[in-house]
């Protein structure tokens, strides 16, 4: 494999996404699957921690597979992609998740889903299908072509919030990249498929959506026929064959026409990675910085474990560290607060400034990063963010720079009733009116 971005993606994408992409991938080796971080090794660790299970990792998930990716996988020869197979074909044959648009979770799994953050990495009960327990290193079986969601997951960054914030900003540019090549290749493949022209708004597998269970989810029963048939038309009992289809069809499209039919209308979500690319790329530090006023904090003697842009990322301080981030005034720029603290006899080095920014704990002063947040109910708070998060992308509805501060700004009397709202919404503005 290369060392470009380009490398890093499944290999459908290579010759279609532009060329940004040919920048260098991120070398991320504070979280690696064969050893993972999140997982009891005996390390030590100033606060208590929560451990995921080995036999789990983060792998609590069930991919929603494009049809395309899932048409690669079926069409990979390479041995190592039998395994991936098998399971993928006992899920199709199952017809739960299963739509012209691709293979996803069961509705219930979705329901389960959203609000699960406690669990997430803890519940054997959610172990992804695709996991391979009795591989030694407890593998991915369809690795090479995974989704969205699987390719950008980090539970530590080594480049930190900066990191982060890149492999967020690809996780949505190739969300939509997924819900527009399934819906345009459902198009071509079979009728009756949403018309080619802009990126359908619906999920992969949109048709398994909704706030509500029917019996058959309940069960954990397929579709009734009526209703499969519905989706499926002509091609039931030849899905497999239709998803290869789809992944012929993908594999056919020349970059110019991915450029005008897909990457023109998602343009904006390409210009967010390139700005987050460029932030890591350069170093760039904003004019004014603070301490983070919505970090979870705990105190352990002489030392302050910090959490800030991921719940699993975690930074301990020193006390007097601690102590003099906080006398960063939002209203001097960077400079002159250096400035003012340097006159008293405090030095803070550019590589510490550096440091701090890398892991959230500096920041560029907004209502929501100067606003105290009450420790206690942090992670409660955090809980129900990110199912507001996890809610808005089921829906299929982007998570731009401008959504994430809303959903960050979001008070938190307010966070159920969006979650609530978002539910049946197709768009950022239907859940925050």
């Amino acid at each position: 494999m290369g060392d470009s971005l380009r490398d890093a993606l499944p290999p459908v994408y290579g010759p279609i996404v532009p060329a940004f992409f040919d920048k260098p991938k991120l070398e991320e080796t504070r979280a690696t699957c064969d050893q993972c971080a999140m997982c009891d090794h005996g390390q030590s660790a100033l606060v208590p921690m929560e451990y995921f299970r080995a036999d789990t990792k983060c792998c609590t998930y069930f991919p929603q597979l494009p049809n395309y990716l899932v048409g690669a996988i079926l069409s990979d020869a390479s041995p190592e992609m039998e395994e991936g197979k098998r399971r993928l074909r006992r899920i199709i044959a199952s017809r739960i998740g299963v739509t012209p648009h691709g293979v996803g979770p069961p509705r219930k799994t979705v329901l389960i889903i959203r609000s699960y953050a406690e669990a997430f990495g803890r519940t054997e009960k959610l172990r992804c299908p695709y996991f391979n327990l009795e591989d030694p290193k407890a593998s991915c079986t369809i690795w090479r072509h995974r989704e969205s969601v699987c390719l950008t997951y980090y539970c530590k960054y080594s480049a930190g919030q900066r990191g982060f914030e890149v492999w967020r900003a690809l996780k949505e540019y190739l969300s939509l990249v997924q819900v527009a090549l399934a819906g345009y290749s459902a198009e071509v493949v079979g009728p009756k498929r949403p018309r080619p022209g802009r990126p359908p708004r619906e999920s992969v597998v949109e048709p398994v959506y909704g706030p509500h269970l029917n019996a058959e989810d309940i069960d954990d029963l397929p579709p009734k026929e009526s209703e499969y048939a519905r989706w499926w038309g002509a091609w039931v009992g030849h899905e497999e064959e239709f998803y290869i289809a789809c992944y012929e069809w993908v594999r056919s499209i020349k970059r110019e026409d991915f450029a005008k039919n897909v990457g023109e209308k998602i343009a904006s979500t390409l210009d967010v990675l390139k700005t987050k690319y460029e932030i890591l790329e350069k170093n760039l530090l904003p004019e004014r910085l603070v301490r983070n006023g919505r970090m979870r904090e705990e105190h352990v003697g002489d030392k302050v474990v910090v959490t800030t842009y991921h719940r699993y990322d975690s930074f301990a301080l020193d006390k007097d560290l601690y102590d003099v981030v906080g006398e960063l005034r939002a209203s001097e720029t960077l400079q002159e607060n250096l400035t003012r603290l340097a006159n008293a006899g405090i030095e803070l080095q550019s590589e510490l400034i550096d440091y701090l920014v890398m892991a959230g704990i500096l920041v560029e002063p907004n209502a929501s990063t100067t606003k105290p947040l009450d420790t206690a109910d942090a992670s409660a708070i955090e809980s129900r963010r990110a199912s507001l998060e996890a809610v808005m992308r089921a829906r299929s509805i982007p998570i731009d720079d401008a959504t994430k501060q809303k959903i960050d700004d979001a008070e938190p009397s307010t966070l159920d009733a969006l979650i609530t709202r978002a539910a049946t919404a197709s768009s950022s503005a239907e859940v925050f009116g």
